[in-house]
Parts: C-alpha cells; sequence; structure tokens
C-alpha cells in the first residue's frame, strides 16, 4: 500500500534505543556500600544535628527521616582520627544523560576525650570522573556543612542534603569513579 506525502513513511522514522521504555526518565537509586569500615554507635539525644537548608540548586525534594523506637545508632568510619575518603564506582550498562543528583550524606564527629582547640565536621567534596583512555572530569564541588565547632567533647553530626542541577554525560562501559570526602 503506497504512502501519501502527510502519512508517516516507514522508512524516515528513526528510532532511539532505550535500556527500559518503562523507566525512562525515572529516578535511579545508587545506595553506597561501605564493606570494611568501622561501626561507630551514636545517640542521636545527645549529639548536636545541623542539616543542609539552604545553597542547593533546586529546593530540596524530601528530607529523608529515620522513625526508631531507640535512641541509638550505627555511622561508618574509617577508623579514628581518620577523615572519610571513599570512592565508590559505577558501571553504566547505557548510555545516558544525568540530570540532576540528590546527595545525601551523613557525616560525625565524635569527640570522647578533649584538651584545646575546636573540632568541625568541616566540608563535603564530591568528585566525579569517567574511567576512560583519557579521564574526564564531569563535576566537581565542596560543599559547607555549617555545622557549629565542637569545644568540648560530644557528638556533631552534619547532614549533607544538596541538589546538583547538572547536565552530565554517562557513556556504556566507561566505570564512573564518585569520591566523597
Amino acid at each position: 500500500m503506497p504512502h501519501l506525502e502527510s502519512d508517516v513513511q516507514p522508512s524516515k522514522v528513526k528510532s532511539v534505543s532505550v535500556y527500559n521504555v518503562g523507566d525512562y526518565g525515572n529516578d535511579l537509586f545508587l545506595p553506597f556500600t561501605d564493606v570494611g569500615l568501622t561501626e561507630t554507635a551514636i545517640t542521636f539525644s545527645t549529639a548536636t544535628l545541623t542539616r543542609d537548608t539552604e545553597n542547593s540548586n533546586q529546593p530540596m525534594d524530601d528530607f529523608p527521616a529515620v522513625y526508631s523506637d531507640t535512641d541509638s545508632g550505627i555511622l561508618l568510619n574509617e577508623g579514628n582520627d581518620s577523615a572519610f575518603s571513599q570512592t565508590y564506582s559505577y558501571n553504566p550498562d547505557m548510555t545516558a544523560i544525568i540530570y540532576a543528583l540528590h546527595l545525601h550524606f551523613p557525616a560525625a564527629v565524635i569527640c570522647s576525650a578533649f584538651t584545646s582547640g575546636t573540632l568541625n565536621v568541616g566540608a563535603l567534596h564530591l568528585k566525579i570522573t569517567e574511567r576512560s583512555t583519557n579521564d574526564r572530569l564531569l563535576y566537581e564541588n565542596t560543599f559547607q556543612s555549617g555545622a557549629a565547632n565542637l569545644t568540648a567533647t560530644g557528638t556533631s553530626l552534619h547532614i549533607f542534603q544538596q541538589d546538583v542541577v547538572e547536565t552530565i554525560l554517562v557513556r556504556k562501559g566507561n566505570p564512573i569513579d564518585i569520591l566523597v570526602e
């Protein structure tokens, strides 16, 4: 059957392959797993808790909350007197464009013996690179915590919650390294 000029002609139709049309345009949740880190107990009622309330490119969509009948929890750390520094890897199974990253990351300073000076959660440094024949920097930024200084023993817990609105191209077969420190 011949096609009229106004009809869609099969020879002129272009298709774009996508991994799963049902998930196209949806959020991809990437929980980072820390194997081999030290578990440290924390008591929430005695900790000074702060969180990001601004400095995002977009309004916060939500603030994750944990409801529990206990007052204690566990945080993972590198060990006593060590700054947190972990690199997480993600291997994209398809080429895609990331339009936004929603970062939720708790950081704490626990001081059990104090003599002088001050301690602070400090800043969170995030660096995302693509591993290929020419490693490529995809995104880098440092987020300030705004947490108060500890001037005695105690716990300061800050929850970094940032919306990063950037256009980032990830390519199938090129692993992505995410450095958090």
